[in-house]
């Protein structure tokens, strides 16, 4: 990217100004290296997204912002309910894509003792790969109850304990989600797709914590040099994707009528207090349900593998976080508590 079209504001922030229809400013949060490596496309996604109705503050860009669908990867920006939009390409085609890790209590000579049978009994319990299923099958009002009840509803039904909600987002259950909204298509794309990584780049890794940043933080938090874990990176399947396919499409014919210029069609939003806002959130919020009952069931499947080489490992939930999501949350703007619409596209 050419610094020349930034202003610096310190060492790890960069700052587009206004300029045409932008209603904000661009921010870009990383060092002069990763921003001269990141692609012209990423300012020009930047400054699109600050031209939506009703965005506060800034439009950003994280460290590892990359060209994306309508906004980067590694993009956020927050919006006003009253004036505001949802946009689908800010949430992503992934529904709450999202990072699940877990402590083992193991070290990298317990695990090395059995290498290659660890590494072939998670491949052949946990399915991977494009179109991928698994041993569970669900009906449609199965579903809807995994769309409504998330990690909760898999706890509730033996997928793990209680005390993984506690370490999961939303205690593992959005609120607000709308099985209703979500179309039969989207939900026959799921009913065999529970339990599964998917393909891209999801992965269930064991790794190794070989390099601490921040000791206190570490400490509090139960990780330590040399420390095994297990990091699981998946979202809502094919539910997500098509939830995401359908009201973008619907959002792009209906934007004219809400008076919304689309810089980009890949932009496509709707007002958040519009029937169509409303119900694309609804059907959002079921898909991060879905998102996180995967996580919660793919933790169960990782603990019975280990529980045949390690039967005392616990394989404690450290945290649960998506990336990929649009959520109502309250910030201070200026000395003033305001409910924000908050969009994070891989960030």
């Amino acid at each position: 990217m050419d610094l020349n079209l930034l202003q610096k504001e310190s060492d790890y922030c960069w700052r587009i100004e206004r300029q045409g229809e932008m209603r904000v400013p661009g921010i870009l949060y990383a060092s002069e290296e990763l921003v001269r490596d990141m692609d012209d496309k990423v300012r020009e996604q930047v400054v699109n997204v600050a031209t939506l109705p009703g965005i506060v503050t800034a439009a950003c860009a994280m460290p590892d912002a990359h060209w994306g669908y309508g906004f980067p990867i590694g993009g956020v920006a927050a919006f006003d309910p009253e004036d505001g939009v949802v946009s689908g390409g800010g949430v992503g085609f992934d529904i709450s894509c999202g990072v699940r890790t877990l402590h083992t209590g193991l070290q990298r000579t317990d695990i090395m003792a059995v290498q290659g049978k660890l590494a072939d009994l998670l491949y052949e319990s946990i399915p991977a790969g494009l179109g991928s299923t698994g041993t569970i099958r669900l009906s449609i009002s199965r579903l809807d109850e995994v769309l409504r009840g998330g990690a909760a509803w898999a706890v509730d039904n033996g997928y793990g304990t209680a005390a993984d909600l506690a370490r999961t987002e939303e205690y593992g259950c959005m609120a607000g989600a709308d099985p209703d909204r979500v179309s039969v298509q989207a939900k026959k794309r799921q009913l065999d797709e529970m339990g599964t990584l998917g393909s891209g780049n999801h992965y269930l890794e064991v790794q190794e914590v070989v390099e601490i940043y921040d000791e206190d933080l570490a400490a509090a938090l139960g990780i330590r040099p040399g420390d095994i874990k297990v990091s699981i990176h998946c979202g809502s399947r094919g539910l997500g994707h098509q939830i995401g396919t359908e009201y973008l499409k619907k959002m792009a014919v209906a934007a004219a009528s809400h008076g919304i210029r689309l810089p980009d069609r890949e932009l496509a939003c709707a007002p958040i207090r519009s029937a169509l806002g409303e119900q694309y959130l609804g059907a959002m919020r079921a898909g991060i349900n879905c998102a996180l009952s995967n996580r919660q069931i793919l933790t169960h499947l990782t603990r019975k593998v280990f529980a045949r080489f390690f039967p005392g490992a616990q394989l404690e939930l450290l945290y649960d976080v998506s990336h990929n999501t649009c959520k109502e949350e309250v910030h201070d703007i200026d000395g003033v508590a305001r409910t924000l619409y908050v969009h994070r596209k891989g960030a």
